[in-house]
C-alpha cells in the first residue's frame, strides 16, 4: 500500500486475525446480489498520494462506461487486530471521500463491528442484533454474522436460496417431494388401520411396526386393497 506517499509492505496476519479475514470474505461473497462481486486487498487510488487496499471490498461487475475500468467499490471492510483506530479511521475517510458508500471495520479481539459515518465524522458501533441491508446483498446480513461462523453460514445459505442457486433449489424440491410422499403414505397407513379396525382385525406390535416401516406406496395400496376381504392381520398384510 501507499499511504501519504510512503510505500508500506504489509505483513502476513496471525490468527485469529487471519481467520477473521476469511470469515468476513465468506459472508460478503456468499451474500452478494446479482451484479456485484467481492475482492480481497484490492488497491484503490484514493488521491494522488494514497493507494488504499481494504481487506474486503464489494464492487459492481459493470465497468465504468467512460473509462472502461472498474468502478469504485461500494463497500469496504477492514479487519482490525493490532492496527490502530487512528490508522483505520484515516483510511475510512479517504475511501469515503473517493466515493466508497459504506466503510466498516471488524475488531478481532472484541468481535465488535463499526460503520463509518461521514455525517458524524466518527465510527458507530453496530448492535449485535442489527442487520446490514444494502443493494449489494441479496439478503440482510446480521451484524453477528461477521464474527460468528454459525450465523455466517446461515446468512450465506439464505442468500444462496434467495438467488435461486440451482443445486439448493433442486435439494429443496427433493425435500418437499419427499415430504409430500411421506404425507400421502401417512394417509395410507391411517386408512389401513381404519380398515383393520372395521374388519375387527387386531394388529400386534409387530404388525404396527411393519406398517410404520413401509415407505412403498404400492405395497401400502395393496394392503389397503386386501382390507376389503381380509379377516386376519396375515391376510391384510400379505
Amino acid at each position: 500500500q501507499v499511504i501519504d506517499g510512503v510505500v508500506i509492505e504489509t505483513m502476513g496476519a496471525n490468527e485469529p486475525h487471519a481467520t477473521e479475514h476469511t470469515e468476513v470474505t465468506h459472508v460478503l461473497r456468499g451474500c452478494l446480489a446479482p451484479g456485484y462481486r467481492a475482492a480481497v486487498d484490492m488497491l484503490t487510488r484514493t488521491d494522488r498520494r494514497n493507494d488504499a487496499a481494504p481487506d474486503v471490498s464489494v464492487v459492481a461487475v459493470e465497468r465504468d462506461p467512460e473509462t472502461g475500468g472498474r468502478r469504485v467499490e461500494e463497500i469496504a471492510v477492514e479487519v482490525v487486530d493490532t492496527e490502530t483506530v487512528d490508522h483505520v479511521t484515516g483510511k475510512a475517510k479517504r475511501l469515503a471521500r473517493r466515493g466508497v458508500r459504506r466503510v466498516f471495520y471488524v475488531h478481532v479481539a472484541s468481535r465488535a463491528v463499526y460503520e463509518w459515518s461521514q455525517a458524524d465524522d466518527a465510527w458507530r458501533r453496530l448492535g449485535a442484533a442489527e442487520v446490514i441491508e444494502d443493494r449489494c446483498f441479496s439478503v440482510p446480513i446480521p451484524v453477528a454474522a461477521l464474527a460468528d461462523q454459525v450465523i455466517a453460514d446461515d446468512a450465506v445459505a439464505r442468500a444462496l436460496l434467495a438467488r435461486g442457486t440451482p443445486a439448493l433449489v433442486a435439494a429443496m424440491e427433493a425435500t418437499r417431494n419427499e415430504g409430500r410422499n411421506e404425507g400421502r403414505n401417512e394417509g395410507r397407513r391411517a386408512a389401513l388401520r381404519t380398515l383393520a379396525n372395521v374388519a375387527g382385525i387386531t394388529l400386534t406390535a409387530a404388525d404396527e411396526a411393519r406398517i410404520d416401516a413401509c415407505d412403498d406406496e404400492r405395497i401400502l395400496d395393496r394392503w389397503i386393497a386386501n382390507g376389503r376381504a381380509a379377516t386376519t392381520a396375515d391376510a391384510l398384510l400379505r
